[in-house]
């Protein structure tokens, strides 16, 4: 991809966030219609609509790309770029109220996410990222953290301990007794805050490729580790129903000591 074309996708992501919020700010504030999926996780109209008006303009941009999105069937076209799709990720957070929800997308050429978006209309912040780049509402962003935090210091997070398996959701106990302090919830919104906030690690498991994809870009253009349990570098499968485990933290040191744990 030359820089020319990189520049129109930047522009293009931003354009399609903007049209998404059009769906998602006004509906927000309104009583949801929720259902549920077989799974068990929550899914609104809002969830489908903003997903299929995201679907409509990548298609519309790039028809032969591929396309795969956690609300409808993927479409497949051989290509070597597919498009990721996460309208609403944390969709419990948008029913109750909790504005850390976010619209996520990324852009995947052959086995890995290339560019990655994540918008938190009800934050006011669209993080964008990508090699050796990363905007924060369109203007370029520059980390003043500190990532030479001590385990002992550190705080952990992870959405919720149904996502654990039982035999893992021991392993995190263990690792929380080394942190300085942990807790539940934040979906996407914990990964921002591993670059511009409090938290030092990220652990989770039975991720979709929409969940975390997206945010892979953003957290390697900061220097944040990201990785699967076993230390490996995390790429992408044409497979909606493929799980992940992830570890994401600010320093090599961190890792190495929770990777002993989750092995």
């Amino acid at each position: 991809m030359n820089k020319k074309e990189l520049t129109e996708i930047k522009k293009f992501l931003y354009d399609v966030c903007n049209e998404a919020k059009k769906i998602t700010l006004p509906g927000f504030k309104k009583n949801k219609n929720v259902k549920y999926k077989k799974d068990g996780s929550p899914v609104t109209k809002i969830d489908v609509d903003t997903e299929d008006i995201i679907r409509s303009l990548i298609f519309n941009k790039y028809p032969n790309h591929n396309i795969l999105s956690e609300e409808n069937p993927n479409l497949y076209h051989s290509s070597d770029y597919t498009w990721v799709i996460d309208p609403i990720d944390g969709t419990k957070s948008f029913i109750i109220g909790r504005p850390l929800w976010g619209t996520m997308i990324s852009l995947i050429f052959k086995n890995k996410p290339i560019v990655g978006i994540v918008d938190f209309p009800c934050l006011n912040q669209t993080w964008l990222g990508g090699n050796n780049f990363c905007y924060l509402n369109q203007k370029l962003f520059k980390n003043t953290k500190n990532f030479n935090v001590d385990i002992s210091d550190a705080i952990m997070a992870s959405t919720g301990p149904d996502l654990f398996e039982k035999e893992n959701i021991k392993k995190f106990k263990k690792i929380s007794n080394l942190t300085k302090n942990n807790f539940w919830s934040g979906d996407c919104h914990n990964y921002i805050l591993l670059i511009n906030g409090g938290i030092d690690i990220v652990i989770e498991e039975n991720l979709s490729c929409y969940d975390i994809l997206p945010l892979i870009p953003i957290l390697k253009s900061q220097k944040i580790l990201i990785t699967d349990w076993n230390g490996k570098e995390i790429t992408f499968k044409f497979d909606k129903n493929l799980k992940y485990q992830v570890l994401a933290c600010t320093n090599k040191e961190i890792q190495k000591k929770l990777l002993k744990y989750l092995n």
